[in-house]
């Protein structure tokens, strides 16, 4: 015969049930393992049982407490938001961490079937029965009739069977270690309880550097109340998010809260438990949900994070001293023992100082180094910090709160290349995002066009920057065979313009040696044996646009170029391209074909030639988005001085500074208007 059942009936709708049942693994298994504490156990046990496949077949938690009394059952399992634990706080002295009767949800979030098997005390004698439930049918449980139990020790275990996944947060090696962070305060505080997960014994001891208590005293609220306050600060052996765990007196905690950039403690891994039952009251009327916008929390964490600061004030000065002490006895400290240090030799040790102990800190491989090189580094910082102390500062705070992660792409990248490499290519960056935004100011700005002369600033600073017009250029080079050709055929660019600016220009090349001809720039590379690429540039003045006879000429002068007999056709690729501040009508269309790239007007294949038309502006846009990436990378803006300095360290023969410092500085105050 069957035995009897009794179905407990859960009021509620199965939307909001469902939303009982969503947690993360970690949260779910920490809520049936405070199921356990508040049920008076001793011991608590976490197991994650395998399946044949090394992945979990079922998830057990296990305690010796007093067990599920059958005769409350409805009240214990059938209430939603009226717990019993709401009401009291505390169960046999000790505190309680449940309070709306959700708990028991959790378990579906892990698993399909969950089953609570419990013995409990009836009268003088031990009863034992089990509790199911399914994530599907979360409107009911369904309980089994109580038996005499053939045993006299109280508990319960949860089974949950059909495990969603196989969790790797729960089956991780840090799993431990969160679920420490988690009950650390409340065992510490309760030392006679025992907590195991999956084998591993939860000692908070274990994984500690150092941990302090503190009494704060009562604590004045701007709402005249004035709670007591308690903190106990663990520092980890192992990296941790820094976080304030708000607890009510005995430990239990209610909700976390990051501690954020308010503490300043470089090297160090901690969580403060923050210990008050004003937090349980709080709770109660649900305050704590939105802990930053509750005036009773933020007057407790100030008061808070004064003591914390001055505890890593304190902690990091003892850390100091204890390893200069043992760099003093290893022979390795850069200073000597005086008996009077005058004030420019303390102020030079005491940045040493800070600087050195990160260092050792941050940087692994420096405690296997041998002496010897512990102690020329040590000197040649001492060195940098006496004759350059702002770089120093500045490279070191940039290189010292790099996140662990980055810590380990640097280390990775210094395998590969040296760090002045890595430096020197984040420096060609900024010194393209300079230039790009300094040359717009020189091109489009109103005081820049009465004094901007083409040929002896623009056209010389272009020179070395030729890679805004194409990138493969950079580095290229000029020769003579191109330099004649193009001096030549000259003349098919028309009738050369009569300013003195425009008359009898030099060919742009290294040593500005070569042919005459009009503002040209020319670069050539040899991507592979026996080939050619050449670029061609011509820059036209601000006042003229693009125009049809512009575009028919620079065609003419490509054709021309390009079959001149010095040039062998099939291994000789021409890019020319005509560059001025805007294009009329004719031109833009011509530039804007279908299934053509912007800007290409004219394309042949039997020649190996390309020609182009750009804009300033298009050439300028052209050059951000290839530049985007990085910048976005390295956060790294242009600005009025940064533009400036550039100019004057790569352009002042070509720039002068009173043009620059115009140009960049009116810059700045058209924007501004």
């Amino acid at each position: 015969m069957a035995a009897k059942t009794t179905a407990i009936k859960i009021e509620a709708k199965p939307d909001f049930l469902k939303s009982l049942a969503s947690a993360s693994p970690m949260a779910a298994v920490s809520e049936l393992i405070w199921n356990g504490f508040d049920a008076n156990a001793q011991h608590v046990r976490v197991i994650l049982e395998p399946n044949e496949l090394n992945g979990l077949h079922a998830i057990r938690i296990s305690d010796d407490g007093d067990g599920i009394d059958w005769n409350k059952i409805n009240a214990l399992f059938g209430g939603l938001g009226d717990s019993w634990k709401m009401k009291s706080h505390r169960y046999k002295g000790r505190t309680l961490h449940g309070k709306n009767g959700k708990g028991r949800f959790r378990a579906f979030a892990l698993g399909e079937n969950v089953e609570w098997r419990t013995t409990y005390q009836d009268g003088n004698s031990a009863k034992t029965y089990t509790i199911r439930g399914r994530a599907s049918q979360l409107t009911g449980f369904h309980a089994s009739a109580p038996t005499d139990s053939e045993t006299s020790i109280l508990g319960t275990e949860v089974v949950i069977e059909n495990v969603e996944s196989n969790f790797p947060s729960l089956t991780s090696e840090d799993a431990p270690l969160e679920i420490t962070k988690q009950f650390a305060a409340y065992l510490t505080e309760s030392p006679g309880l025992t907590l195991y997960f999956n084998g591993h014994k939860i000692d908070p001891t274990t994984v500690q550097n150092n941990k302090e208590d503190f009494h704060l005293g009562d604590v004045e609220l701007q709402s005249g109340k004035r709670p007591p306050v308690s903190i106990t600060i663990i520092e980890w052996s192992v990296p941790t998010n820094r976080v304030f765990e708000l607890c009510d007196k005995g430990g239990v905690s209610l909700h976390e809260v990051p501690v954020g950039a308010a503490i300043k403690a470089p090297g160090y891994h901690f969580t403060v438990y923050v210990k008050s039952d004003h937090f349980r009251d709080l709770d109660k009327d649900g305050s704590l949900v939105l802990p930053d916008l509750n005036q009773d929390v933020a007057d407790i964490l100030a008061a808070v994070k004064t003591k914390v600061r001055e505890h890593f004030r304190h902690r990091l000065l003892q850390h100091r001293s204890e390893t200069i002490q043992r760099w003093k006895n290893e022979n390795i400290y850069p200073y000597e023992d005086k008996a009077e240090v005058n004030a420019t030799e303390q102020i030079e040790r005491q940045v040493f100082d800070i600087l050195a102990v990160n260092v050792e800190d941050h940087l692994p491989d420096f405690d296997e180094a041998p002496p010897k090189s512990k102690r020329l580094t040590f000197r040649l910082l001492s060195q940098a910090i006496r004759e350059n102390p702002d770089s120093v500062l500045a490279i070191m705070d940039e290189v010292l709160n790099l996140k662990k992660g980055e810590q380990d792409d640097l280390a990775t990248l210094l395998r590969k290349t040296t760090l002045s490499k890595i430096i020197t290519s984040a420096r060609v960056v900024a010194d393209r995002l300079n230039f790009v935004e300094a040359l717009s100011d020189l091109l489009f700005n109103k005081e820049s066009k009465k004094r901007l002369l083409e040929r002896d600033h623009l056209h010389k600073a272009l020179e070395v920057e030729s890679w805004i017009f194409k990138e493969d250029f950079n580095l290229a080079g000029s020769e003579k065979t191109l330099e004649d050709a193009l001096a030549i055929h000259i003349g098919k660019l028309g009738k050369r313009a009569d300013d003195p600016i425009y008359t009898d220009d030099p060919v742009v090349r290294e040593g500005d040696k070569g042919g005459r001809i009009d503002l040209m720039l020319a670069r050539s590379i040899q991507p592979t044996q026996d080939t050619r690429e050449y670029l061609v540039v011509e820059l036209k003045r601000a006042s003229e646009k693009i125009n049809s006879e512009f575009l028919a000429q620079i065609e003419s002068y490509a054709i021309a170029v390009a079959k001149d007999h010095r040039f062998h056709q099939s291994r000789t690729k021409w890019t020319f391209m005509i560059v001025a501040n805007d294009m009329d009508e004719y031109a833009r269309l011509k530039a804007r074909q279908k299934n053509r790239p912007d800007g290409l007007v004219f394309d042949s294949d039997e020649l190996n030639i390309t020609v182009w038309a750009k804009t300033w502006s298009e050439i300028l846009c052209d050059a951000r988005a290839r530049l985007r990436f990085f910048s976005e990378q390295l956060d790294y803006q242009a600005d009025s001085d940064s533009e400036l300095a550039y100019l004057r360290r790569a352009h002042a023969k070509y720039i002068p500074y009173d043009l620059a410092e115009a140009v960049t500085g009116a810059g700045t105050e058209e924007a501004e208007e």
